[in-house]
């Protein structure tokens, strides 16, 4: 779960923006996983962010493929 320095979870609207906007509103947030042993906290302070098709740094940047269909789905977050 990414969640704010609270520790509550942020909603899926915050994910469902452009990648460029996301990216930096990530910084100082919290990934957190809960294990048996207890949660494992970490702060974010380092991202990347690709602008699909318009960045030539982004694996979508030529075209679709079965390689970077993910890159084409709707904003998740994960389990």
């Amino acid at each position: 779960m990414i969640a704010s320095p609270d520790r509550t979870p942020l909603p899926r609207k915050f994910f469902v923006r452009p990648v460029l906007e996301v990216a930096p509103d990530l910084l100082g947030r919290l990934l957190v996983r809960d294990t048996p042993d207890g949660p494992i906290v970490l702060r974010l302070t380092e991202v990347e962010a690709y602008d699909g098709e318009n960045d030539p740094g982004s694996h979508a940047y030529r075209d679709r493929t079965p390689r970077n269909d993910v890159t084409y789905g709707m904003s998740r977050r994960s389990a």
